[in-house]
């Protein structure tokens, strides 16, 4: 078994070509900004809902390792285009937690060539895949008997 590389994400055909990394924060805290906006209690309450989920998984919310945040702090993460008071991982995905939705990360995993699809998703997803193996057998089953 091979140990995975993050060179192995580069394009096959040109591995210095750029994939994106330098605008994934930026995509992600622009995700962030879309939600929030929609939040229907309001920032108040979100930030009160980002340190209740900080909390209780007991992480740290800052770099320097705050346990919670005020509203000036989740504007700072909210500015797309700002380099700086970028949120740390556990920051966005107690965000997620928070406003009960992943697309915040989705960014990240697209430039991994992933997606995200909720877990409801799953059974269909299978059922689906379980139709195309049929589907490819019985071709198969038609083409072997048309050889006898």
């Amino acid at each position: 078994m091979r140990q995975g590389s993050l060179f192995d994400l580069l394009p096959p055909e040109n591995p210095d070509e750029a994939i994106g990394l330098a605008g994934m924060m930026p995509s992600v805290r622009a995700e962030m900004n879309r939600v929030a906006a929609s939040y229907e209690p309001g920032r108040k309450l979100l930030v009160d809902a980002i340190i209740k989920v900080a909390q209780r998984e007991a992480v740290a919310l800052t770099p320097g390792g705050a346990k919670t945040i005020d509203p000036a702090t989740l504007d700072k993460w909210l500015q797309s285009l700002d380099r700086g008071h970028a949120p740390n991982w556990e920051a966005v995905i107690c965000f997620c937690l928070a406003t009960g939705t992943a697309s915040p990360i989705k960014p990240i995993l697209k430039y991994l060539g992933l997606t995200a699809i909720p877990e409801s998703d799953l059974e269909d997803l299978e059922y689906g895949k379980l139709c195309k193996a049929e589907r490819k057998l019985r071709e198969r089953k038609k083409a072997l008997e048309a050889r006898s």
